[in-house]
C-alpha cells in the first residue's frame, strides 16, 4: 500500500508539472539562492596498531554547486595529542601519493621508525591551515582484541550439483571465535580475510578475499561492509548483546586444485566507535546513491567542521596454513 501511494504521489506531481505549467507559473516558481559556501578543513585520519606509516587525508571543502576540485590547503599541518602531549605530527611538506596506480591521491604521510603502538586512552586531533578555522576531533584507542580462535579443517563435505565450475565436491572449513562485549561502551569489530598466493620460498602475496558472504546473512550480527572491505560486528552499544560463537565458513574444491587449501590470514580489528559508525554510514550512503526510493543519507563525521573522521583501531593477525 505504501508503494502504491508513493507511485500515486509521483504521478500526480508529473501531471501537474506537464499539464499545469502555465497556470501555476506565477504563483509557484521561485528562485532560491543558496548561501555562499565558506571553505572548511576536511580531515580523515585513521590509525591502526601495526601501521608502518601514518597517513592523514587533509583537504579543503568546496561547494557541490561548482566544478571546483577539493585541494590540500596551503600550509596545512596536523598533530595528534594524548593528555596534551604531542604523539604524531604532519608538516605542510609531508605529502605523498597514496593508493593503487589507478586510484591514487595526494595525502600527508610520515614514515614510522617502529610499527604503530598507541596506548589505550583518549587522543585529540588538531588540524590548522592559514585562513581556515581549526579542525578538532577526539577518539579513543581500543584495546587489542584477543579472541580464542579455532580453525577446523574438513568439517564436512558437500555435494553441489549446481557448481559446474569446480565439480561437485567441496569441503567446508570453519573459523570460530568469541569476541568481547565490554560493559558500558560500544564495541565494533572488523573481520578481514586475506588469501595467500605462494610464489616461492618465503615469497607470498596476500589478497583480500571473501569467505561465505551470502551465508552470513543467517547471523544478524555480521554484515559485509564495502567501505572497509571487511565484515563488521557491532554490539550496537547493548551490553547484553552476545558476541560469542562467531563462525565463518571457508569452502575449498579438492577435485579442482592440487593445492586447494591456500594459506589464510584473518585480521580481527577493534575500532573506536566513531570509526565503526563512519564505515557503516559510507556503506549506507553508497547503497542508497542512485536509488529514487531510498531515504537521503549522510556520511558520519566526528570532526568539528563536520567533514571527515578521526578513527583509531587495534588489530590482531591470525595465520592459518
Amino acid at each position: 500500500m505504501a508503494i502504491q501511494l508513493l507511485k500515486s504521489a509521483f504521478l500526480c506531481s508529473v501531471l501537474l508539472l506537464f499539464a499545469g505549467c502555465e497556470k501555476w507559473a506565477d504563483g509557484v516558481v521561485r528562485e532560491i539562492e543558496f548561501p555562499e559556501h565558506e571553505p572548511e578543513i576536511a580531515a580523515t585520519v585513521v590509525l591502526t596498531s601495526g601501521d608502518t606509516e601514518a597517513v592523514a587525508c587533509l583537504y579543503q571543502s568546496v561547494s557541490n554547486l561548482t566544478d571546483q576540485q577539493s585541494n590540500i590547503p596551503s600550509g596545512v599541518s596536523a598533530r595528534i595529542l594524548k593528555d596534551g602531549v604531542e604523539v604524531l605530527s604532519w608538516a605542510p611538506g609531508d605529502t605523498g601519493w597514496i593508493g593503487q596506480e589507478w586510484d591514487k591521491r595526494m595525502m600527508h604521510v610520515i614514515g614510522l621508525d617502529a610499527p604503530l603502538d598507541l596506548p589505550q586512552g583518549a587522543y585529540a586531533l588538531e588540524v590548522t591551515a592559514p585562513g581556515l578555522e581549526e579542525l578538532t576531533a577526539t577518539a579513543v584507542q581500543p584495546p587489542k582484541p584477543t579472541p580464542a580462535v579455532t580453525y577446523s579443517a574438513g568439517v564436512d563435505t558437500l555435494y553441489d550439483t549446481n557448481d559446474w565450475s569446480y565439480g561437485e565436491e567441496k569441503v567446508r572449513d570453519v573459523i570460530a571465535f568469541d569476541l568481547v562485549n565490554s560493559v558500558g561502551q560500544r564495541d565494533v569489530y572488523g573481520i578481514q580475510f586475506l588469501e595467500g598466493d605462494v610464489q616461492g620460498l618465503g615469497d607470498t602475496a596476500w589478497y583480500v578475499t571473501a569467505v561465505n558472504q551470502d551465508d552470513l546473512d543467517l547471523d544478524p550480527r555480521i554484515t559485509f561492509n564495502s567501505a572497509c572491505a571487511c565484515y563488521i560486528i557491532d554490539d550496537q552499544d547493548e551490553d547484553g548483546q552476545s558476541l560469542e560463537g562467531i563462525n565463518f565458513d571457508r569452502y575449498g574444491y579438492p577435485n579442482a586444485f592440487e593445492d586447494w587449501r591456500l594459506p589464510l590470514r584473518m585480521y580481527v580489528t577493534s575500532m573506536s566507535p566513531g570509526l565503526g559508525e563512519f564505515y557503516l554510514s559510507i556503506d549506507v550512503h553508497l547503497n542508497s546513491s542512485g536509488n529514487f526510493f531510498a531515504n537521503p543519507s549522510t556520511v558520519y563525521s566526528n570532526t568539528s567542521s563536520g567533514f571527515g573522521c578521526f578513527g583509531l583501531a587495534s588489530k590482531t593477525v591470525y595465520t592459518f596454513d
